[in-house]
């Protein structure tokens, strides 16, 4: 919640609008006083998109599913004026908090009270099916605990319930962590889609965790549709079960919500009402919340006060989590939805002033380059990256690698113009590999039938410039440094190649672990091996100096990739035991090691603790909803933060400051402290709120939002 800035309507039909509570995808969302003072939350489609009849049409689907839904669990519509320039809609506004805020913030709630919130939360979905509406969105952000008691929000993307299409064919609209197997399939959601989700919801508040931990979107979709749930967390027995029945991956064999509701109603829980059913420092919480005042426009004296530099004028607890008072400054600068029903699939990248979106469909990919200040469209290219793969920019060009037909594509594009300037087919049968810029070459590894190795591009023609052949498949990606490039193979070698000629600088068998990437810097490489042992060899003759037992547990399992960097003298690496090991460059001497992971979550999701170093702090992340930050030198805690579920990036420190993104939207945190500064929450729009692609420049942090929106935030803080 902030408060207006010029340019904001004033009046919204009968209402007049007082704060700004957030901003989305298609619209933005104000809070607003009736004639009688009554306060509601306001959704308003951005005047741009209330052009488009696709968008109109969607925002009139959002609010006739709100009025249709009523009962004491949902938040009720007021008003709407879907045919008005631009079109609205006025719900009761909720004070108090999500139930993702008050479990990140609080931790997970005892039996009783889940019991007691899942009774509410059926309810709710009774509700609304007897609207004939499937929500197909129900997630622990759109769950609020208010003073009244739990409530179920946002309607953007739910249907009738005998509608058998989707928005986007073939699309997955939804929550990956929290949907069911048969829309994460893109297949008809019908009331049991809520129930499963029910089953998550209920997970995460009596775990902290989903049912299917966390990781990028396809890891989610894999375990969501294949993998049973990871319910051990859960303590109660009688719950556990209950929840496990929601989870079935048969929509058939789902119990329905009023089945749920006498089941959970017949246990010895509290009613669902007010906030005497919360831990009192829960219900506190979202008592003192619930109490906060509305904030007014700053005024003029203190404007002067601050000075002409002044970014903010306060920070206050308000319903929607962090308050921030900015000198009437929207934090989103701009907005741009990607065409064509197409998603962003690889990392944002910005440079000399345009931020680039690979994004692709079924059976097409386009690049769009749009101008960082402005979020104006400069060009859009007929190439893409692949999913997860981050595009190479360099002297003014760019160059991307993605899949199709059965081949995968290298190309190489003029950064200013979009001008393709060649393409090379790179015939590979694993992954797609990154691309590594060394010097007028590009190189890629390779493994394809009867043959495996390193290629090398030249950089301004595409031309084959050399290709180096090992005896066994390669499985990881190239690391350079000082012009050569390090890889590993599948029999345990570690190779040197020239950059510039493809000639070998050495081989050496170290029993590198399949998959495991070699880091090099400062004279040295570092790779992992198939024991859990470190290795550091010496990046000039390949000779090992030596060698760290980090224990079996540390191992690479199933070919997963384990985390390594080598950082101000310090090779950090992940285990997929979930501890993070801080070794000596020079001498291999273990100088600590932190277990990050607290024994939840599968060995995929422990592959992500990429750590960033920064003003004397290691920071990084469980990718179970927790920023960690120890200190450089002892490895002992400095601080944590609750974020929210994430996809599998890294934090991101610029300046004092540390970025994340998250199912639930981005939080900014101080450095130094872990306290927050600012957060972005993207549910209010009707898009899937999901953060998954974060780069931050010169203080922006531009984000792709259910990898179909960008925006360009710049928290005032």
């Amino acid at each position: 919640m902030s408060a207006t800035r010029p340019g904001d309507p004033r009046r919204v039909g009968p209402y007049r609008v007082v704060a700004r509570l957030g901003a989305g995808g298609m619209g933005q969302v104000f809070l607003g006083r009736s004639p009688s003072g009554r306060a509601v939350a306001i959704k308003i489609i951005h005047p741009g998109m209330a052009e488009e009849p696709a968008y109109r049409a969607r925002f009139q689907r959002e609010i006739t599913a709100a009025r249709a839904v009523s009962g004491a669990y949902t938040a009720p519509v007021v008003d709407a004026d879907p045919d008005a320039d631009p079109p609205w809609l006025a719900t009761a506004f909720l004070r108090g908090m999500s139930l993702q805020d008050a479990v990140a913030t609080h931790g997970p709630l005892p039996a009783p009270a889940v019991r007691a919130l899942g009774a509410g939360l059926a309810e709710a979905l009774l509700s609304i099916h007897r609207a004939g509406i499937v929500h197909r969105d129900l997630k622990p952000s759109n769950v609020m605990l208010t003073p009244e008691g739990p409530r179920v929000i946002d309607f953007g993307i739910a249907r009738p319930s005998e509608a058998a299409t989707l928005t986007r064919t073939g699309a997955a609209l939804g929550t990956p962590a929290y949907m069911s197997p048969e829309q994460a399939a893109g297949e008809e959601a019908g009331p049991a889609s809520d129930v499963f989700s029910l089953g998550g919801v209920l997970t995460y508040a009596a775990t902290g965790m989903g049912p299917f931990g966390q990781g990028a979107v396809h890891e989610l979709l894999y375990r969501v549709l294949h993998l049973p749930p990871y319910l051990d967390g859960v303590a109660d027995p009688g719950l556990r079960a209950l929840i496990a029945a929601c989870l079935e991956k048969d929509p058939a064999r789902r119990p329905g919500p009023d089945w749920l509701l006498a089941r959970l109603s017949a246990e010895p829980a509290p009613a669902p009402q007010g906030t005497h059913w919360l831990p009192p420092h829960v219900a506190h919480d979202v008592a003192r919340r619930g109490d906060t005042a509305v904030p007014r426009a700053p005024s003029r004296r203190l404007f002067l006060a601050l000075g002409a530099g002044g970014a903010a004028a306060a920070a206050l607890a308000g319903a929607a989590g962090v308050l921030l008072l900015r000198r009437g400054d929207s934090p989103v600068r701009w907005t741009f939805e990607i065409p064509d029903d197409m998603n962003v699939r690889a990392p944002l990248a910005v440079a000399d002033g345009t931020v680039y979106a690979f994004a692709a469909a079924a059976l097409s990919g386009r690049t769009f380059a749009l101008d960082a200040r402005t979020g104006r469209q400069r060009w859009r290219g007929d190439f893409t990256a692949a999913r997860d793969t981050p595009a190479v920019l360099l002297n003014g060009r760019g160059f991307v690698c993605a899949t199709g037909g059965g081949e995968q594509v290298l190309t190489a594009f003029d950064a200013a113009t979009g001008r393709s300037l060649w393409r090379q087919t790179v015939r590979n049968q694993t992954q797609v590999p990154a691309i590594v810029p060394a010097g007028d070459v590009v190189c890629m590894t390779y493994s394809r039938a009867g043959e495996a190795g390193l290629s090398g591009f030249d950089a301004a023609s595409g031309r084959a410039a050399w290709q180096y052949r090992v005896d066994s498949d390669v499985m990881t990606n190239a690391a350079v440094a000082g012009g050569v490039c390090y890889f590993g193979a599948r029999d345990g070698f570690v190779y040197g190649v020239d950059a510039a000629t493809g000639s070998a600088r050495w081989q050496t068998r170290t029993r590198a672990a399949v998959g495991a990437t070699p880091a090099a810097a400062g004279g040295l490489v570092a790779v992992v091996g198939e024991d859990g042992a470190v290795r550091g060899l010496d990046a000039a003759t390949g000779k090992q100096r030596w060698e760290t037992a980090l224990g079996g547990d540390a191992a690479p399992r199933a070919m997963l990739e384990v985390p390594v960097a080598i950082i101000g003298g310090t090779v950090y690496v992940g285990g997929q035991n979930g501890t993070l090991y801080a070794v000596d460059a020079g001498t291999g001497r273990l100088r600590w090691k932190h277990l990050v992971l607290r024994g939840q979550g599968s060995p995929a999701s422990r592959a992500f603790l990429q750590p960033t170093v920064s003003g004397g702090l290691v920071v990084t992340t469980d990718n179970e909803g927790r920023i960690v930050a120890l200190d450089a030198a002892s490895g002992r805690l400095r601080w944590e933060l609750g974020v929210g579920q994430g996809l599998g990036g890294r934090p991101i420190v610029s300046g004092p400051l540390v970025y994340y993104g998250a199912v639930d939207g981005l939080t900014v945190a101080d450095l130094a402290s872990g306290r927050v500064r600012y957060r972005f929450d993207p549910e209010t729009a009707p898009v899937v709120g999901s953060v998954k692609q974060v780069t931050v420049v010169d203080g922006i942090a531009y984000c792709a939002i259910d990898d179909s929106v960008i925006h360009a935030v710049r928290p005032e803080l």
